[in-house]
C-alpha cells in the first residue's frame, strides 16, 4: 500500500513516508491546530489529487483567508479545479461525499461536530462507515474533523471506533508556554507509532519538533 505524503515538515520522515490511504478522524480541542493540520495535508494532496473541502458551518471565505495566513493560497487551485470548496446542507453531506469520491477526489469534512451537534449520531456513524467502504476501491486519504470535548464522551469514543484511523491533538498549559502534542491513536491495518510528536504552529503552519521525544 502506497503511503501518502502529508507535506508537514518532519512528520513524513517519522511516519516512514506518510499516512496510509484511509478515512482519518482528526480529533482535538479548539486551539490545538487540527484545522491547520487538515488544511496543510489537503493542500499537499492537490499535487496528486483533486480535493473537495466540505464546510458545514464556517463561511468559505473565512477558511480561505485562514489558509492564506499560513501560506496556503487555494485560489489558483480553485481556478484549475484541483481544489473545490463545498457547503452542503447537513442532510446532503453523504450524497455530496459519494459524488466527490466517485470523481476520485480527496475529501475533507469540516466538521463531524456540526452533524453530531444536531443530534445526528446515526448519520455520523454512517458517514464514517460508508466513506471507508467506498474508499476501498479509491485508496485515497480523507480527513474528518471532530472537536474534542463538545460531545458526550460515549459519542466521541464511538466516532473513534468507527473511523479507520484517529489522530489526536492535545494541548498542555505550562507556566510560560503551551505544549502541543500529536498522537496517532489508531490506523487500521497498520502498527501505530509508539511515541507522541511535539509540534508548534507558526506562519508556515504545523512543524514537528523532531528533536524532542516524548514518552
Amino acid at each position: 500500500m502506497k503511503l501518502i505524503k502529508t507535506g508537514i515538515s518532519g512528520l513524513d520522515e517519522l511516519l516512514n513516508g506518510g499516512l496510509p490511504p484511509k478515512v482519518l478522524l482528526i480529533l482535538g480541542e479548539p486551539g490545538s491546530g487540527i484545522e491547520v493540520f487538515v488544511q496543510q495535508v489537503a493542500y499537499t494532496r492537490t499535487q496528486q489529487s483533486g480535493v473537495s473541502y466540505l464546510t458545514l458551518n464556517k463561511p468559505i471565505e473565512q477558511i480561505r483567508d485562514e489558509m492564506v495566513s499560513f501560506g496556503l493560497d487555494t485560489v489558483k487551485h480553485e481556478e484549475d479545479g484541483s481544489w473545490r470548496f463545498l457547503s452542503p446542507h447537513p442532510s446532503k453531506v453523504m450524497e455530496t461525499v459519494e459524488r466527490e469520491l466517485g470523481l476520485k477526489r480527496s475529501i475533507v469534512v469540516d466538521s463531524l461536530s456540526d452533524i453530531l451537534m444536531k443530534g445526528k449520531f446515526d448519520e455520523s456513524v454512517s458517514l464514517l462507515c460508508n466513506m471507508s467502504k467506498l474508499n476501498r476501491q479509491i485508496q485515497g486519504l480523507h480527513l474528518i474533523l471532530l472537536t474534542k470535548g463538545m460531545h458526550d464522551q460515549k459519542d466521541e469514543i464511538a466516532m473513534q471506533h468507527f473511523a479507520e484511523g484517529v489522530i489526536e491533538f492535545t494541548m498542555m498549559q505550562g507556566t510560560e508556554y503551551i505544549t502541543r502534542r500529536m498522537f496517532i491513536k489508531k490506523l487500521r491495518g497498520f502498527v501505530t507509532p509508539i511515541r507522541n510528536f511535539s509540534y508548534t504552529i507558526g506562519k508556515g503552519g504545523i512543524i514537528i519538533e523532531t528533536a524532542i521525544r516524548i514518552t
